[in-house]
């Protein structure tokens, strides 16, 4: 009987989300895709990237997710303009998405995206910055980390985590319940994770369509597939992991199939904050006003510049 019920909620959803999409809200989605803020274009090491620097103050590199670009991620959410008012924001298209550059190769990928990172501030003539990376973002935030722990001031993970390149291969999906437990083999040892449950899938039928929607309109789906092919080039070690020093934190909602990778990264990184957002899933999280001004604090409590106007609006806190 439950199960029917669940059944009968989940089809009377999709008519109801069939309509939205069939009307203004497809108008409405295809201009949160289409409409973008004209930034600049710089090569990194000849692949061209496109990016935006706005407001002023100690500067924070915006990355965000798979399938996105950097106005649909960080813009459209509000999270952009509040921390402009006190920080140089400085979001770029990840290569392969957006109006960045396009490549089928997938060598273009893995390492070359977090060294996009530490190319963009050197071609901005930026020293040490702050990075917070969504989802996809957050491994390209943490492997520019491990490589370059001197040149950012604090990283903030998305929605996001560490996965050991000595575990499974597959990659969890954010947006169905991950496993209770994973078991794999390595150097004939077999290892056990245990995960939590994460809870019923919340996204489904016509979102999964409008998902892949428009990611198909961001990012084609050749440069996709390179990407995943080097996705390996991205991950760090356990041992790089536990080496860092650099301040973190984590934001993961409890509803995201991407949660055994946050709390994975706890228990490797034990120094990092981990902030668990209740009821927020893969999407909803970008979204949330704590999620917001919990970034923009963590950044205040963690200056550049011990007597910049940051440090100062952290003490007054």
């Amino acid at each position: 009987m439950d199960g029917m019920k669940r059944w009968i909620k989940r089809i009377a959803l999709t008519l109801v989300l069939l309509l939205i999409v069939s009307g203004a809200g497809l108008g409405y989605v295809v201009h949160l895709v289409t409409s973008r803020l004209q930034g600049e274009m710089f090569e990194s090491d000849g692949f061209p990237i496109h990016y935006t620097d706005e407001g002023a103050g100690e500067p924070v590199v915006l990355v965000h997710g798979l399938a996105a670009n950097a106005d649909l991620n960080w813009r459209r959410a509000g999270i952009t303009d509040l921390l402009a008012k006190e920080f140089r924001v400085i979001s770029f298209d990840v290569r392969g998405h957006g109006l960045s550059g396009r490549s089928s190769n997938p060598e273009d990928y893995g390492r070359e995206m977090s060294e996009d990172v530490v190319r963009l501030m050197d071609h901005l003539g930026i020293e040490k910055a702050h990075v917070a990376g969504y989802s996809l973002g957050g491994f390209i935030a943490l492997k520019a980390v491990s490589d370059h722990p001197d040149r950012f001031a604090s990283v903030a993970y998305c929605a996001s985590g560490w996965k050991d390149p000595a575990g499974p291969e597959e990659i969890l999906s954010p947006y169905r319940p991950a496993p209770t437990q994973t078991t794999f083999l390595h150097g004939g040892v077999e290892y056990r994770t245990a995960y939590a449950d994460n809870g019923p899938r919340l996204i489904w039928g016509p979102i999964d369509w409008a998902k892949d929607w428009i990611g198909d309109a961001i990012v084609d789906k050749g440069s996709v597939k390179a990407l995943k092919k080097n996705l390996l080039g991205l991950l760090v070690t356990e041992d790089e992991l536990e080496a860092m020093t650099v301040p973190a934190i984590c934001f993961m909602g409890t509803n995201d199939g991407l949660k055994p990778y946050a709390d994975d990264l706890k228990a490797h990184l034990p120094t990092v904050e981990y902030v668990i957002m209740n009821g927020a899933n893969h999407i909803t999280l970008a979204m949330r006003r704590d999620f917001r001004e919990g970034l923009r604090d963590f950044f205040r409590a963690h200056p550049i510049h011990p007597a910049s106007p940051v440090a100062h609006a952290a003490a007054a806190e």
